[in-house]
């Protein structure tokens, strides 16, 4: 018998089946019932004796602490590189869950051409040695602002080619504008556009109406339709409020012809109870339903080979960031790259910790026009500080979660809610599943068909 510590891991149930994840080594496996039972006394002795067979079993698991293991370096400064670029803030929608105040987040405006090139050319200063910048179009709808678009992409490519740098452009559009000019610049120009789109006619007319409050879906579809004939890549982003059935949003979805799509739920706006008036809460146990048949989707696909089910499924993106996370054994220390190296940057020129704080003084972190960012404070690492998150078996796969859906539903941008909580988790489990019964063959098969990356080798720079 010898007396060790355990790292920390999490038990769960799936059909008569015990499965666990290694919090710390990102790993997922099926365990017996002795190892089972083993380990929930583990929970009563976190330094237990234990015997031979056992040990060997915890040690194949990964479980096994040899007291040496180090706190994950943080970088202490981010150099920006990915710039939001709020062209206005007004919008032609009047989506009833908008979180950015009808898109005018609070003050409202237009972008001037010098602050936008202002914009350009301290994004240039600020990546510093960093040969990849990225500038966003965002709003309000961006293409309202459609010729300024044209000018800062012009601008921006003769700066950046001064600079010896490249630029790739992204942009956010409800898709109201999309006419031929408008699709010829984005496949021209190359443009990575996400749609804001909700998906079946009652639903995208109810959420997501003109200002005047017609329906949209009959007007937008078409031209969706036409860029999509043009860019036929393009990813949608639809919201969920409520207990929609997101299985009906992907149908109409997949109908109009997205072939990439995100569904999420409504978050609570900063400047409004904006879920308050949709009159409905924010339910995340449609969602958990829908991903929990996932599972033998994904198993089965995988089983028979389907290549095609396998690519419909990584594209919506609901279990295969889990899944890639778990197989690549990636330790996500930050949720996304706000306040870090991506920032948005408002109307007149004022920096914001990301495209969704815009507006709000408490999460102003500068401007264009003056010095230094106050970005420090966001910068912590939510697996190591937050005393919530650091104890959590996903903390390496959620990182702390969006700090703008936690400031709206919390108060406080390290505080996630509850519900998001349990959906992230449940994500993290459901993948679990997945990729502990799969076989070393199956995940070739996988690379090899371009369904997962292979993962990085640790010396790739």
């Amino acid at each position: 018998m010898e007396q060790t510590s355990i790292k920390p891991y999490h038990l769960f149930n799936y059909e008569e089946r015990t499965y666990l994840i290694n919090t710390e080594e990102m790993t997922a496996a099926i365990i017996d019932e002795t190892v089972a039972r083993a380990l929930e006394k583990i929970r009563m002795q976190p330094t237990p004796m234990l015997g031979h067979g056992i040990a060997e079993e915890l040690k194949k698991l990964g479980l096994l602490s040899d007291g040496k293991e180090k706190t994950p370096a943080v970088k202490k400064e981010y150099l920006i590189v990915n710039l939001c670029l709020f062209l206005t803030q007004s919008c032609n929608l009047n989506c009833v869950y908008c979180y950015g105040d009808a898109g005018a987040y609070g003050a409202g405006g237009n972008m001037d051409e010098k602050t936008a090139y202002q914009g350009v050319d301290w994004l240039i200063e600020q990546s510093g040695k960093r040969k990849q910048i990225y500038v966003g179009f965002f709003g309000g709808e961006p293409f309202l602002m459609f010729s300024l678009m044209k000018a800062i992409v012009q601008y921006a490519r003769k700066r950046v080619a001064e600079a010896g740098k490249i630029v790739s452009f992204y942009a956010t559009s409800n898709g109201t504008l999309f006419d031929d000019e408008v699709i010829n610049f984005i496949k021209e120009e190359e443009i990575s556009i996400i749609v804001s789109f909700d998906g079946p006619r009652e639903i995208q007319d109810a959420q997501r109406p003109y200002a005047n409050g017609d329906g949209s879906y009959d007007a937008i579809a078409p031209k969706i339709k036409k860029l999509l004939a043009v860019v036929p890549k393009t990813p949608s982003h639809a919201v969920i409020v409520g207990d929609t059935d997101p299985k009906l949003v992907e149908d109409a979805l997949l109908e109009i012809g997205f072939t990439e799509f995100s569904l999420v739920p409504a978050s609570h706006s900063l400047f409004t109870d904006n879920l308050i008036r949709t009159g409905q809460t924010r339910d995340t146990l449609q969602f958990i339903q829908e991903l929990e048949k996932q599972v033998k989707i994904w198993l089965d696909s995988i089983r028979r080979r389907d290549v095609l089910a396998l690519k419909r499924l990584a594209s919506k993106r609901d279990l295969y960031q889990a899944m890639l996370s778990l197989l690549h054994n990636i330790k996500k220390q930050h949720a996304c790259g706000a306040g870090l190296g991506m920032i948005a940057v408002s109307s007149v020129g004022d920096v914001y910790l990301c495209h969704r704080f815009v507006g709000q003084d408490d999460y102003k972190l500068g401007s264009i026009f003056e010095g230094q960012l106050n970005r420090k404070k966001y910068q912590e690492n939510s697996t190591i500080n937050n005393p919530l998150c650091s104890v959590c078996f996903a903390k390496y796969y959620c990182a702390g979660g969006c700090k703008h859906d936690n400031a709206g539903s919390c108060g406080s941008i390290a505080a996630p809610a509850e519900e998001m909580c349990r959906l992230r988790c449940r994500k993290l489990e459901l993948a679990a599943i997945i990729v502990s019964n799969i076989t070393s063959q199956d995940k070739a098969f996988l690379i090899e068909q371009d369904v997962f990356p292979p993962k990085p080798c640790p010396l790739d720079f």
